[in-house]
């Protein structure tokens, strides 16, 4: 376990932002403190303090957020609940592993589910958003150039977060928002396995630049409002990020398991 988890966190239900120096995360201040905590926790697992693999209990958690155990075991079966723990007999929970099966299994999902997004946007698709989506793409490939990874990392969800935005199909919004959790589960530990290697940054940076001429793409289609034509482009895209992801797969679980095991 890092050193940063082991200090406390202050959590506050008042009714502000509340800044968690520990996380440095800007928390929102919510009637549940459980959400609090499952903002911090999940954070903590997209970021890598909390590996693949490493055990959590909540008795642990709950001293180290200064908090009860009610809170903290309420956000663990959340956790539980979108795919991320998985519950032991002996009691407490670990951190899924990864898997090539589960990958492809995750990613022909978002891949059905975007490709709606894709389709119902195209209906909404102005010269105004267009705009919004050209400057997108453009700060995007700026910051691939630079060679900033976290930056373009930010753009290209963002990207897909607007097409769904765009959609306004609320059913779509919640049936993506567990799956999202699962996929940045995975994008993220690509991304810092990508940093921390000279040679995975470049790859990383090359099928980034791909992934660019594929939004141009998917937002040439949406321009004309070619639904059936943005919806099986987004598809296409998405099945080939996964297949982009499954060689790190293997090194991801290899790393995970060098990693010691914390009971926290």
């Amino acid at each position: 376990m890092k050193k940063s988890e082991g200090q406390g966190t202050q959590l506050s239900t008042q009714k502000s932002t509340q800044k968690s120096t520990q996380t440095g995360l800007d928390l929102p201040a919510r009637n549940h403190l459980f959400e609090q905590i499952h903002g911090i926790l999940w954070e903590k697992i997209r970021s890598g303090e909390i590996e693949s693999g490493q055990r959590l209990k909540d008795i642990e958690w709950a001293r180290k957020l200064n908090v009860s155990r009610t809170p903290v075991r309420e956000a663990m079966r959340k956790m539980q609940q979108e795919g991320v723990l998985v519950p032991l007999a002996q009691g407490g929970y670990e951190v899924r592993g990864t898997s090539q099966v589960d990958l492809m299994e995750l990613y022909r999902c978002r891949a059905a589910l975007e490709s709606l997004a894709a389709e119902d946007a195209a209906g909404r698709f102005d010269e105004a958003v267009a705009a919004r989506f050209d400057d997108l793409v453009r700060r995007a490939d700026e910051a691939i150039e630079r060679g900033d990874l976290d930056l373009a990392f930010k753009l290209n969800t963002q990207f897909h977060a607007d097409i769904l935005e765009l959609s306004g199909n609320r059913h779509l919004t919640g049936l993506l928002d567990a799956l999202q959790r699962l996929v940045l589960f995975y994008r993220a530990a690509l991304l810092r396995m990508s940093k921390d290697d000279a040679r995975n940054k470049a790859l990383y940076l090359d099928r980034l630049r791909v992934k660019q001429d594929c939004h141009r793409e998917i937002l040439a289609a949406l321009r004309v409002n070619d639904g059936v034509r943005a919806a099986a482009l987004m598809r296409a895209h998405v099945r080939e990020t996964a297949e982009d992801l499954l060689p790190a797969v293997p090194e991801l679980t290899r790393m995970a398991e060098e990693q010691p095991r914390d009971a926290a």
